[in-house]
Parts: C-alpha cells; structure tokens; sequence
C-alpha cells in the first residue's frame, strides 16, 4: 500500500539540505505505484512533483504546496551473458530511479566503455537523463538509445529514440514535456576493466577537488555557455584560454566579478571555485537566492549575458 506522509520536509532528500515541506510525500518503488501516486494527486487536485536522488535543486523555504513522489525505481539488466566484443555493443536497460554512480560501476565491472567519466555525478539516472548530465567530454545521451517515459496527461507508455530526445547541453525534450522517465537503454562497446576504473578513479579525484565529501550542495549551480551560441561582441569581453570542451565555465566570469568566497547568512560561494554554492549548515533557500541573484546579475552588467541555472527552481521566482 502506497504511503502518504503529510508536511514532509524536503530538506531531508535533497543534496544541499534545503527545503521547506512537502503538503503530501509519497515514495515509489515500481511503475505502478507512481501511476497510483500521480491519480491520487489528480483525484485530490494537488500538482504533483518528481524528483530523484535531490540533487540539482533549490527548493524555496515555504516548501510546496503539492504531492512531492521521489523516484525508487530502481534495477538494471544486459542483453546476452558473454563477454562483450568490439564487434557487439551490449544493450543495457536501466530503471529510472537508479543512482547514475550504480549504473557507472555496473558498466565498468561487465568491461562495458561509455559511461565511466560519469563516476561521482549525484542523483539518479532519471535525473541525469532530464539534464543531459556530463563531464570532462562524455555526456549520458552519448550512448543512449532509447528512453522509455509515461505521458502524465493520459498515463500511457511512450519511447523516444535519442535524436528524439533532442539532447542538447544539459538539456532534453523532458523539459519541456514533462514526461516521467522511466527506463533508459544504452548501447555500450567492450572495454577493457582495468583501464575504465582508472579513467574513473581519475574522474572522481578530479570531483572530489570540487566536491569534497560531506559538503552540503546542489551541484554547479550555473550552466556553462555556450561559446558558438555568442555574438562576436560577447566573445570579445571573455579572456582568452577560457574556453573548454566549446563552453565558457560559468566559474570563470562569476570568479572575474568577484562570487569567491562571498557569504549571505549561512550559504557561501566556494573559495576554490565561484561556480559552488555551499551551505554551511544554517543556510536558507532565500539566502541561496539572494547570493546567486548578486552575482548574476553582475556577470550579466559585465559581460552582457544572462547566466541559466543548472540547478531548478521550486517555487522560486526566475533569477533575472
């Protein structure tokens, strides 16, 4: 029997220990369950929320007043038993509500290449799928060939192949239609087990750099840019070698206007990276807003662009 939970505190799931309550809070473990979830919200009228492994959001201090369901689907499976070849690519199936570090070690352990410089990325790989998640050159969708999500309009099951998926950088059509993600499908190539967990290993040195375990926070807050999508006059104001992977480190103007090591009642910005919002403790989602607004604004009075949060909004109003 699915359990309700009233004034559910949404601090309690999310990576940056923020949040007010929830007015209903329901978990689920299977497909079925979140179809209940999802017809209760609409019997009682109530907007409903999904969220993952709380990562990647900001959820104001008043909480919401809505049917919060966090995602526990969870399980992942190969097609065939034998050892992978360069010549056959292994399809993996994978439920939505799996933590993306899961997945990567599973990829890793059956010599399966594609997913390994995702190691340390927090949340699910629902969640994941929805933002197009990515590091150091490899992005999720990369390999992905089919996504399998429910309409929450008329509850039916629905499949997009990838360029379906219109995936872009830490973006997908999810965004835009809502449709709970489901199971995810990859097709991955043989790689050799030894050199993935290196690669892996080396990722998540290089993480553990900017995420330090333990610290209370969101993830990046805001997106990179970028660098084609720049008129010429832009591009001019940015220093030069400030460009990686085609994208100029939101990090890097926040550090140039002055975000490191700044501080509002409880939430600071990071003094090894201007691009890291930190809660210390006592921080407040009005607190975040105010510190990540001050800065925004002065990236866009200095450079003349409008940086976009990677991190979503509940029941916040838009930055700029």
């Amino acid at each position: 029997m699915l359990k309700f939970i009233d004034n559910y505190l949404l601090k309690n799931i999310t990576t940056l220990s923020i949040g007010g309550p929830a007015k209903k809070f329901a978990a689920v473990k299977t497909q079925e369950e979140l179809v209940q979830a999802i017809q209760y919200a609409k019997e009682n009228n109530l907007d409903y929320l999904i969220i993952g492994g709380g990562s990647n959001l900001l959820i104001a201090d008043e909480g919401v007043n809505a049917l919060v369901i966090k995602n526990e689907i969870v399980g992942i499976s190969a097609s065939g038993e034998s050892k992978p070849t360069p010549e056959v690519p292994v399809k993996v199936k994978v439920k939505s509500g799996t933590p993306l570090q899961a997945l990567v070690d599973y990829a890793i352990s059956h010599q399966l290449a594609g997913l390994q410089k995702l190691a340390g990325i927090p949340g699910t790989v629902g969640g994941a799928i929805y933002g197009n998640a990515g590091a150091y050159g490899q992005a999720i969708s990369d390999h992905l060939i089919t996504v399998t999500t429910l309409n929450p309009n008329n509850l039916t099951i629905q499949q997009f192949n990838n360029p379906e998926c219109r995936f872009g950088y830490r973006d997908s059509i999810f965004k835009k239609t809502h449709h709970f993600i489901l199971e995810v499908e990859f097709q991955l190539t043989a790689g050799d087990t030894i050199e993935l967990k290196k690669e892996a290993e080396q990722t998540l040195a290089a993480r553990l750099i900017k995420y330090p375990k333990g610290i209370k926070c969101p993830g990046s807050f805001f997106k990179n840019l970028i660098a084609s999508d720049l008129p010429a006059e832009i591009l001019a104001r940015i220093p030069a070698g400030k460009i990686v992977y085609g994208k100029i480190p939101a990090g890097t103007l926040l550090e140039i206007v002055g975000a490191k090591d700044q501080s509002v009642d409880g939430i600071e910005i990071a003094p090894y990276h201007a691009n890291l919002f930190l809660n210390t403790g006592t921080g407040t989602a009005k607190a975040f807003y105010t510190l990540a607004k001050e800065y925004a604004k002065k990236v866009k009075e200095k450079f003349g662009v409008i940086l976009e949060p990677e991190v979503q909004l509940i029941n916040l109003p838009p930055l700029l």
